[in-house]
């Protein structure tokens, strides 16, 4: 099996052609689902919404800025543990977003879907729009399959990805994430996300000008700022950018975790719709897991024009179609799905 290096290297080296010419290319099973009877619905669904998407955006950075101010004021421990759990919640609903972006689904005009995406969502996050969205339509042309990078990266990482486990091999693989541990393995895919690790690549749609030059100009900008925070209080300032980097490197990289599992391990695979997996969380799983309809990934990838906010309408119309209803793979929580995971196949 090759490397999501190797896979990702011969799609920049245009190998494309060749790759699909060798049958790897399998967009979905054998069995696949019809879309026609439910064109109208998903239609309706795929209009994209610029004014929920500013709101979106600005409810999760107010509750970011307000934790950090927060914390900041207290300087007490339980603040900035409750802050550590409030921003990696909000961090996860930022990347769901970025995902939205890659489709162009935040806002009807590309050019400012891509550049609202890079300031206030991808940058903060390390990542880059474009660059995301190379290796995310790969992903839903070779969905399980050998070509498909997210695949062949979590086969790459091991231990997390590895199911089933015993309960004392879950329970390891949950406190190694909880507490970063293995955080530094997201770096497989993550270096081919991360715009400073492309600066000198070749100009083109993949990181085109225009993000460069927001990426080096934001950059600088954050830069300036931490100077002037940290000259005029160290002791708050390193705190709060602790308590930041804290939250991706452990909570968010656990949800993440459950959260990349959720969508193709452990299904049967033997029809369309039980290659992807929907999860049906609780309250709190959607808040810190599954924000912004992440959790309905099958109807993501049977209809990927619906945006985020309208995928809980979409399955609600699919739940009335008798195939659908019976074939689906849900699973309800995601302490349900490790519970699924565990079982011995």
């Amino acid at each position: 099996m090759r490397t999501v290096d190797e896979i990702l290297r011969d799609h920049d080296a245009g190998l494309t052609a060749q790759i699909i010419q060798s049958g790897a290319e399998r967009l979905e099973p054998v069995n696949r689902f019809s879309r026609k009877r439910h064109i109208e619905i998903v239609r309706t669904l795929s209009q994209v919404n610029g004014w929920k998407t500013t709101a979106f955006l600005l409810f999760h950075w107010s509750v970011i800025i307000v934790t950090l101010v927060v914390a900041g004021m207290t300087m007490h421990w339980a603040a900035f543990a409750m802050g550590v759990l409030l921003i990696a919640s909000r961090m996860q609903a930022l990347g769901v977003m970025m995902h939205d972006a890659t489709h162009y689904l935040l806002y009807k005009n590309r050019v400012v879907n891509d550049v609202v995406c890079d300031l206030f969502i991808a940058f903060p996050l390390g990542m880059s729009t474009t660059l995301y969205r190379k290796t995310h339509y790969r992903h839903h042309r070779f969905t399980n399959t050998e070509e498909d990078q997210d695949l062949v990266a979590q086969r790459e990482e091991g231990e997390w990805y590895q199911w089933p486990k015993t309960r004392w091999g879950c329970a390891k693989a949950i406190l190694r994430s909880l507490f970063g541990i293995n955080a530094h393995r997201a770096w497989i895919l993550l270096k081919h996300w991360a715009p400073w690790n492309h600066m000198r690549d070749p100009i083109n749609d993949d990181f085109p000008m225009r993000s460069r030059i927001l990426y080096v100009g934001t950059t600088i900008l954050m830069y300036a700022l931490f100077a002037m925070a940290i000259m005029a209080n160290p002791r708050m300032t390193l705190s709060l950018m602790a308590m930041y980097m804290i939250s991706g490197f452990t909570i968010l990289n656990l949800i993440n975790r459950v959260r990349a599992t959720a969508e193709h391990l452990g299904v049967p695979g033997t029809h369309e719709l039980n290659s992807t997996r929907t999860v049906l969380p609780s309250f709190w799983e959607r808040f810190f897991i599954a924000p912004y309809g992440v959790n309905y990934h099958l109807e993501h990838h049977l209809f990927p024009s619906v945006p985020g906010y309208n995928l809980a309408k979409l399955h609600r119309q699919l739940m009335l179609d008798p195939e659908f209803a019976e074939k689906a793979h849900l699973t309800r929580t995601y302490v349900g799905l490790i519970r699924e995971l565990m079982t011995p196949r």
